[in-house]
């Protein structure tokens, strides 16, 4: 009944009909009293029931139709004056205003056309407004009326359909949309009161269907946009239709379905609803309007809701073809923003860990470093790498934007750093509609050179064959952009498995001009790599590259993996390195499995370089590498020094520059090695005249004062196989060794001690 009535009433009042009946038969529904004595007193009696029980009234099942009638009647007699005094005749519908009063006390009949006076627009808008809130009160008076009890489950599914389908046709329908204030008006109201349902459903623990009424809402609004748009083809497009976005004349002359979206949100933000909501409640509606991505973007711009609004937006990339390339702008945008750094960071992340997904295939301009010939059967078939297209350039892929979209724009925000007159080898062939987006992304607050690179190089960690466009830029870039990238690429390195064959190509296909680049990425990988060795390639690549520079850095990264001959033959270039680079290729050679040289021969190589008649490296150079090593004495047998030191002794010819200095440090931090030192190496140097250099008589002298006092009885007996200048020198700078030397002499058989010591002893 309730449907019928209300749709009788529409029916009656479009713009289009006259508005006064001429036929008999047509009828048209308006307030009126009741008239007592017609035939038809028992069905306006029966509609005075359905519009009472609209307002909450419950029936009287005790009272008779015709005594209830009568009942009414006579309050009505006595209340006439009273009303007439104040507001006129209630007939005159049309010259009088409508209040809660009247509406409560008259009921509908149905009047002759010729004598109905139908109201004028803004009283006639005021009465279906009435007449749409009783609509959207039905239901809840339902639920609180006695009557609920006697209908079924299924009457009451059906009642509560019929009353959501007749307020959308009231609120959205085709008819209504002419008036677009009443329309306003009317899906003000239903959006407030979705919200409230809505929001009793959370605060009672589950959602309801509130959001499904809304979303019901949207969806009549969009049909309706749509037959409207289709009844007059070519006028505007269907998005202008839906929003107005760049007609005044429209937007003043409609309610849209973009407003109505604005309404939605603005209560969204006004009860702070969940944001997770929204994201659900986007997702079923037929259409997104663009204040909806500006909202996000919006959002994105907070640190609390930035992670729901990326993640919305990716819902809609996802699950809304048409919102593909909003979506992806919007992303794109907040990428490379000039706002804050968490923005950027935030955005790069959702798009390489949600969205990205490599091609399968290369384009040409990823692979600048390989010829022509060298590249065949690695390129796309279709297009043979040199570009590609969208048949319908409103219709985006989603493995396209996940793919080609993503890196095609990385690649160009990449090549934007390089300098204006930079030539790169091959172009990069993508659809208009993505070079139109890069465009619009200049035309705003986009962020500085040196932040333009982070997605590039966050696509590298997921795909590192494009780290070869990286270093093709890398070439074009000013001196300032270059150590940016140096400084900027171990962001991407360190994550990049040692392993990887690109990264072995990048420094095999290296050159004098992206020397350091490659420097820093194998620095990187000598960090990262660990207990892993590199491929064997790579030190082959290092010498190569190290002959057109003669840049020993380049050598460190890679010292543990060059042959022996190569070692020896770059190993005093590396010497006069830095003290950090030299520890770093030291420490490659100590912990290597499989080194070209072991420890004691990089002792040996380290003494060898200096000698009394020639200096291959500084001593000074010698001195620090010595230092380096024997602090890394931890990570090997210090046993080794027993052994180098023995070595250097037993070799023909003068003794290395430095051996004393190793022996000294050898008695003074190892002293578990001091006794092998006095017993077997200081002899030794007796019978060599180690008093013959001055330097080495030195050091002989401080290696005895070190171990005179732990070892008495070999001091004594080295002392004893001093000459007698030698020893007298000695005891008369060490008065006090002579005690320990009596008794040493004292002990040994007649005739093995040179008279001479007795001699100085007595």
């Amino acid at each position: 009944e309730l449907a019928g009535i209300a749709l009788t009433s529409l029916s009656s009042l479009p713009l289009q009909r006259s508005l006064h009946r001429d036929r008999a038969h047509e009828h048209a529904v308006a307030f009126s009293d009741v008239v007592e004595g017609t035939e038809g007193s028992g069905e306006a009696l029966a509609l005075q029931e359905q519009v009472a029980f609209l307002n909450g009234q419950t029936r009287q099942t005790n009272e008779s139709a015709n005594d209830k009638g009568d009942k009414i009647e006579r309050e009505r007699q006595d209340d006439v004056p009273a009303r007439d005094k104040d507001r006129g005749d209630p007939r005159q519908l049309g010259q009088t205003q409508l209040d809660d009063e009247i509406l409560e006390e008259t009921y509908l009949l149905a009047a002759d056309a010729s004598q109905l006076q139908l109201p004028q627009d803004r009283a006639k808008d005021a009465l279906q407004l009435r007449l749409f809130g009783e609509v959207l009160e039905s239901y809840r008076r339902m639920e609180s009326s006695l009557m609920k009890q006697s209908f079924l489950p299924s009457q009451l599914a059906s009642y509560e359909q019929m009353s959501r389908q007749v307020s959308l046709h009231l609120a959205a329908g085709y008819r209504t949309a002419a008036h677009p204030d009443l329309q306003r008006s009317m899906c003000q109201a239903y959006v407030l009161r979705t919200f409230d349902s809505f929001q009793a459903s959370l605060q009672a623990g589950n959602k309801g269907t509130a959001m499904e009424q809304l979303v019901e809402l949207f969806f009549s609004k969009f049909a309706t946009d749509v037959a409207r748009w289709q009844e007059s083809p070519g006028a505007v497009p269907l998005r202008e239709m839906l929003e107005a976005a760049s007609s005044r004349r429209l937007a003043a002359s409609n309610f849209t379905y973009a407003e109505l979206f604005d309404m939605c949100l603005a209560e969204f933000e006004k009860r702070d609803v969940p944001r997770r909501e929204l994201r659900s409640f986007l997702g079923e509606l037929p259409a997104i309007p663009s204040s909806a991505f500006r909202a996000l973007e919006a959002q994105c711009q907070l640190a609390g809701a930035r992670k729901m609004a990326l993640l919305t937006i990716l819902a809609l990339i996802e699950g809304k073809p048409a919102c593909r390339w909003r979506g992806l702008s919007l992303l794109f945008k907040l990428a490379f923003s000039a706002g804050e750094d968490g923005v950027r960071f935030d955005t790069i992340r959702l798009i390489i860990n949600k969205i990205y997904s490599g091609p399968k295939s290369p384009m040409r301009w990823q692979l600048p470093h390989l010829s022509d010939a060298e590249v065949r059967g690695l390129l796309d078939e279709d297009s043979n790498g040199s570009g590609w297209e969208l048949p319908d350039p409103d219709f985006l892929p989603l493995n396209r934007l996940r793919g080609r979209c993503v890196e095609d724009m990385a690649t160009l925000m990449l090549r934007s750093v390089a300098a204006p007159e930079a030539h790169f080898r091959h172009n990069i062939g993508i659809p208009q509609r993505l070079e139109q987006l890069r465009a619009d992304l200049f035309k705003g607050a986009i962020c500085s050179a040196k932040d333009r690179v982070w997605l590039y190089l966050a696509l590298c960690i997921k795909r590192p064959i494009l780290l070869h466009g990286l270093v093709e830029t890398f070439i074009e870039c000013d001196a300032e952009m270059k150590e940016h990238l140096i400084n900027s690429i171990e962001e991407a390195i360190k994550y990049i498995p040692v392993t990887e064959q690109e990264l072995l190509v990048l420094v095999q296909k290296a050159s004098h001009q992206t020397e350091p680049l490659v420097l820093k990425v194998l620095n990187i990988l000598m960090t990262t790599r660990g207990k892993e060795p590199l491929h064997p390639g790579f030190g082959e690549a290092v010498i190569r590259l190290y002959k057109e520079s003669n840049n020993p850095r380049l050598l460190v990264p890679v010292f543990d993996l060059l042959d022996r001959n190569s070692l020896l033959d770059f190993f005093p270039a590396v010497l006069q390195l830095e003290s950090e680079r030299v520890a770093d290729a030291f420490r490659l050679i100590v912990g290597s499995r499989a080194p070209p040289l072991s420890v004691t021969e990089l002792l040996m190589e380290l003494h060898h370089v200096n000698s009394p008649g020639e200096n291959i490296v500084p001593i000074k150079a010698s001195m620090q590498a010595l230092n380096i090593i024997f602090g890394m004495r931890d990570q090997f047998d210090t046993k080794v020094y027993g052994i180098v030191i023995q070595s250097l002794v037993e070799e023909p010819g003068p003794l290395p520059t430095l051996f004393m200095r190793t022996v000294i440090q050898v008695v003074k931090e190892l002293p578990r090695l001091s006794d092998f030192i006095v017993m077997e190496i200081l002899p030794r140097l007796v019978r060599q005249e180690v008093w013959g250099d001055e330097n080495m008589w030195r050091g002989f002298m401080i290696v005895l004062q070190h171990t005179f006092a732990s070892q008495p009885t070999g001091a004594a007996r080295v002392l004893a196989m001093l000459p007698m200048s030698q020893l007298e020198d000695v005891l008369v700078q060490h008065p006090d060794w002579k005690a320990q030397l009596r008794d040493y002499v004292a002990r040994q058989p007649p005739g093995t001690i040179m008279p001479h010591v007795k001699q100085l002893l007595e």
